[in-house]
């Protein structure tokens, strides 16, 4: 057996695993999971229902998730009640009423998408926004009532290597280390995967160019000026120009209102996260919507600090690295934001792989190369419907005349049917 990680490969000769301290292996047919994010969780609910043991490393010392707003579309909220996580969210997370695209130099009305009852009467379950921190409490509560899963933090998989038997896990826990058999190893743990990067033909995230800058504010707060540009009700709203574009929803049970704009990125950073302070904040972000409506200028300049995001993706889709290693979510497929699915894609992701393991029984190799064959294909139709909604947020000049032409006169309920294969997909039934 051959031990991998940090980029090398190490022969285990060199490594008396059987002398090692703190030797354990506590359960050789459970699956491991590097990662407790929504991708990690998702799967340990997911694999635990149908009668997994499951053990997640977090290298993390705790669960507090960053981020803000996350918009969670019927296909993965489908999913999310099964699991019984959805229940957990019903307080916290908000049902809009609709999805209103407007333009941001005017706030002219584009298009007014009703989706509240609609999703759940045409697909069958509910289109809802939260906080990335509420999705993350509810996944973790209904993991710790589940007996077969174990979560341990401040533990990284370092190393990994693989046999007709399974898979040997070590993991660096405080300062000591630890191993672990299983019978797979899942890497859940986002775009910078070591899972990932521990091989050497392994494809490094991509930077896009693009910053998404994220705040929130108090619904009492918000400017009139901008409170005018709002439609009646609890919406989406998204407001488009050139080269940048701004969405706005409502989170924590409505008190507050959570913002994302997307711009170019003006300090061609290489970093994820990007430390911002008043004047690189005036110079690099709000002049980009200096043309826009005034409530809209108004709000970014109330709504301080914002917190940026470099944005980068995923050339290619991998899913599967070796027999025993399969990655899910922002580690597989790292996607930029245009389609609102980043979390439904890990979410999917992770209840299509926990499918086609319990269907194909003890024949990993035939159900991971269908689990990865089925999910490139469903994430890389998804990268092209988000690669489409770039152009449309983005356009300028005659392009963006012939896009509000198109969006005021089109039928909404053409509009409706062309969500059908996104939002009624079910990736449980895919992948039986």
């Amino acid at each position: 057996m051959h031990l991998r990680g940090q980029g090398r490969r190490l022969n285990a000769a060199l490594i008396d695993l059987k002398t090692e301290r703190n030797r354990r292996v506590p359960n050789p047919d459970q699956i491991i999971i590097a990662g407790a994010g929504i991708a990690g969780l998702t799967l340990a609910l997911a694999l635990s229902k149908k009668g997994f043991a499951v053990q997640i490393f977090e290298k993390s010392a705790t669960l507090a998730e960053i981020g803000a707003g996350l918009q969670i579309s019927p296909n993965a909220t489908r999913l999310l009640d099964r699991l019984g996580v959805l229940e957990r969210l019903k307080y916290s997370s908000v049902e809009p009423e609709a999805i209103c695209l407007q333009d941001g130099a005017s706030g002219e009305r584009l298009l007014h998408f009703p989706i509240g009852n609609r999703a759940k009467e045409r697909w069958g379950a509910p289109y809802i926004v939260c906080h990335r921190a509420d999705l993350q409490d509810a996944l973790l509560n209904e993991a710790r009532s589940h007996p077969n899963i174990a979560i341990q933090l401040q533990s990284a998989v370092t190393q990994h290597g693989a046999d007709a038997a399974g898979i040997l896990v070590r993991v660096q826990y405080h300062d000591r280390i630890e191993e672990h058999r299983g019978a797979l190893l899942v890497g859940a743990d986002g775009v910078w995967s070591n899972m990932r990067t521990a091989t050497s033909d392994a494809e490094r995230a991509r930077y896009t160019g693009t910053v998404a800058w994220r705040s929130s504010i108090a619904v009492e707060h918000l400017p009139a000026s901008f409170k005018a540009l709002l439609p009646p009700g609890t919406n989406v709203v998204a407001w488009t120009g050139a080269n940048a574009h701004l969405i706005a929803y409502p989170i924590r049970s409505g008190q507050m209102i959570n913002f994302v704009a997307v711009a170019p990125d003006r300090q061609n950073g290489r970093r994820w996260d990007v430390q911002t302070n008043p004047d690189s904040l005036n110079q690099n972000f709000i002049r980009e919507f200096a043309g826009w409506h005034r409530g809209i200028h108004d709000v970014m300049l109330i709504a301080r600090p914002w917190t940026a995001w470099r944005l980068f993706e995923m050339k290619k889709c991998r899913f599967q690295i070796e027999d025993r290693l399969v990655l899910i979510g922002d580690a597989a497929h790292a996607m930029t934001p245009y389609a609102a699915q980043g979390a439904a894609m890990a979410i999917e992701d992770a209840c299509a792989l926990a499918s086609a393991l319990s269907v194909n029984g003890t024949m990993w190799p035939s159900a991971l190369e269908q689990f990865s064959k089925v999910r490139t294909k469903r994430v890389g139709a998804v990268v092209r419907r988000g690669a489409l909604n770039h152009l449309a947020y983005h356009a300028k000049g005659p392009v963006a005349v012939a896009r509000n032409i198109l969006l005021r006169n089109r039928p909404v309920e053409k509009f409706v049917k062309g969500f059908d294969w996104l939002y009624g997909y079910d990736a449980e039934k895919e992948n039986k």
